[in-house]
């Protein structure tokens, strides 16, 4: 993938773009299956459908409690 010699910075960047692209892959699989699951049950079609409409940013103002 890499040559023999080559820099540090091209090794990071390489290793970085797989890690990456093994998560990205992880999580359609994760959104596959949930997907599948919600053709079954309809509370998973409710989860999605709510998850999908929420906004990408949504921060509660309290933060949640560890105790």
């Amino acid at each position: 993938m890499t040559r023999l010699f080559s820099s540090e910075t091209s090794k990071k960047l390489a290793l970085r773009f797989v890690l990456e692209n093994i998560d990205y892959r992880k999580r359609c699989l994760y959104l596959q299956e949930i997907i599948s699951l919600s053709k079954l049950k309809d509370v998973w079609r409710k989860a999605l459908l709510s998850y999908f409409d929420s906004p990408l940013n949504d921060y509660s103002l309290r933060a949640f409690s560890k105790n």
